[in-house]
C-alpha cells in the first residue's frame, strides 16, 4: 500500500509479530472484514450508548485539555534541529515553544517566554543559527542551554524553563509534565523492532478542519470504512475491510493485510500496513521502506489542526528515488485527503441530539474511549 515497486527499494524486513498474530491477521484477509475482538470491552454489546454530545459539549472539551497536559505532543522533526544552533518555533495549543541544539549539540525545549515579563523571545519568522537568546523587550540573555546570562537580574530563576522532549524515529515529542515521554514507552519498546533510525521528513502537510478531534482520530482506528470511502485509493491495494487491533495500554495497534499478504511466505513488511496508535492523538504508519504519522492537535471543540508527515530514510533521500517518494507522498495524501473530508461531514452529522452506535467491526474506538475513561 502508498508504493510503487522500484528497483531501489530498501528490503523488506521480518514481522516482529507472533504465529497466533499472523494467524489472526490472515483469517480476517480471507473473510475481508475487520476481527470482533476477544476482549469484552472492545464489543459494541458491552458498552454503553455514546452520546453526540460527547464531541459537542464545551465542558467536556474543557475537561479533555488535561489529558493533553498529561501526554506528550508532537513538537518538529530531527532534521529542523540538526546542528549547535539550530532551531524552530512551534506553536502546541494555546503555547509556543523554542526547540534547538544547544552547544554541545544536546536537544533542548523551552517555553517561548522570557523569565523576567513573559515576552516571546522567539518570533517563528527568525532563520539562521543561535549563538544567544535575547529578549526583545530589555535585552536579557540566554545561552543556549537555557542560562541566564545578563548577570544584574536578581531573580530566584536563573535559565529558561525547560521541556522534556525526545527524538524517535526522526519526530520530536515534547511533554509538559516530567512523565509524559514515559508514557509512550510501551509503544517505543514494540517500535524498537523496526529498527529506526535517522528517518527524515520528505513532506509534511498542515491541514485545519472543522472537526472535533475525537472524530478525527477515531476515524483512522477503524478499517471498516475502507472499501466505500476509499474506493479509487487504498480499496484497490487490500483485502476489502480487513483488520485486527490489540491494545497496548492506553495505546493501540492496527494491522491490515495487503491483498499479496494471503499467499506470502512468510508474510513481511510489504505484505501489512502497521498503524501504532499513541494516545490521545498520534498516529504512525509504517510501511515497507517508509513510515507516516498523523499528529491531531485541537483548537477549540469543533476545529482541529492535523499534521501530516512522510519520513524515510535519510541515506535514500537521492534524485533517482524522487519519483518513487514522490508517487508514495501523492497517494498517502490523497488518501488521508479522503479521510479528512469525511470528518468534517460526521462533525455536521452529529449536531443532532441522540446517541451514535459504533459497531463491533471498531475494536479501536472502543479502547480509544476506554482509555479517555481511564480505563486500565
Amino acid at each position: 500500500m502508498f508504493e510503487k515497486e522500484t528497483a531501489e527499494l530498501v528490503r523488506p524486513k521480518a514481522l516482529p509479530f507472533s504465529s497466533d498474530v499472523l494467524e489472526r491477521i490472515l483469517k480476517q484477509s480471507q473473510t475481508g472484514t475487520p476481527e470482533v475482538s476477544a476482549i469484552d470491552s472492545l464489543r459494541a454489546k458491552n458498552r454503553p450508548m455514546l452520546k453526540t454530545e460527547f464531541y459537542l459539549d464545551e465542558k467536556i472539551y474543557s475537561s479533555e485539555l488535561i489529558l493533553f497536559e498529561e501526554r506528550a505532543a508532537v513538537a518538529g522533526f530531527q532534521d529542523q534541529v540538526r546542528s549547535p544552533g539550530d532551531h524552530l518555533v512551534c506553536r502546541i495549543r494555546d503555547r509556543e515553544l523554542i526547540v534547538l541544539r544547544d552547544e554541545k549539540n544536546a536537544l533542548r525545549a523551552y517555553y517561548n517566554s522570557c523569565i523576567h515579563r513573559g515576552t516571546r523571545l522567539l518570533s517563528a519568522k527568525k532563520e539562521g543559527l543561535l549563538k544567544k537568546i535575547v529578549c526583545p523587550y530589555h535585552s536579557w540573555t540566554y545561552a543556549l542551554d537555557g542560562k541566564l546570562l545578563t548577570s544584574d537580574c536578581k531573580v530566584p530563576e536563573r535559565g529558561l524553563r525547560e521541556l522534556p522532549i525526545r527524538d524517535f524515529a526522526g519526530i520530536l515529542f515534547v511533554g509538559f509534565q516530567k512523565n509524559a515521554l514515559d508514557r509512550l514507552e510501551p509503544v517505543f519498546r514494540e517500535l524498537k523492532n523496526f529498527e529506526f533510525d535517522s528517518y527524515v521528513p520528505y513532506e509534511i502537510k498542515i491541514t485545519e478542519g472543522n472537526y472535533n478531534w475525537k472524530v478525527g482520530v477515531e476515524i483512522f482506528l477503524e478499517s471498516y470504512h475502507i472499501s466505500t470511502v476509499h474506493k479509487s485509493s487504498v480499496a484497490a491495494v487490500i483485502p476489502k475491510n480487513a483488520s485486527i487491533f490489540d491494545p497496548i495500554g492506553e495505546h493501540g495497534r492496527i494491522l491490515i493485510p495487503n491483498r499479496s499478504f494471503e499467499n506470502a511466505s512468510p508474510p513481511t513488511r510489504k505484505d501489512l500496513i502497521i498503524t501504532y496508535f499513541l494516545f490521545p492523538s498520534t498516529l504512525l504508519v509504517i510501511f515497507r521502506d517508509h513510515f507516516a504519522m498523523i499528529h491531531f492537535q485541537p483548537i477549540s471543540r469543533e476545529k482541529t489542526v492535523c499534521t501530516q508527515a512522510i519520513l524515510i530514510p535519510q541515506k535514500s533521500k537521492t534524485p533517482r528515488m524522487t519519483p518513487h517518494w514522490d508517487f508514495n507522498s501523492e497517494f498517502f495524501f490523497r488518501t488521508i485527503s479522503e479521510d479528512l473530508a469525511l470528518a468534517e461531514e460526521i462533525q455536521f452529522g452529529l449536531k443532532r441530539e441522540g446517541f451514535i452506535f459504533p459497531s463491533s467491526w471498531e475494536p479501536g474506538i472502543f479502547h480509544f474511549h476506554r482509555s479517555l475513561e481511564g480505563e486500565k
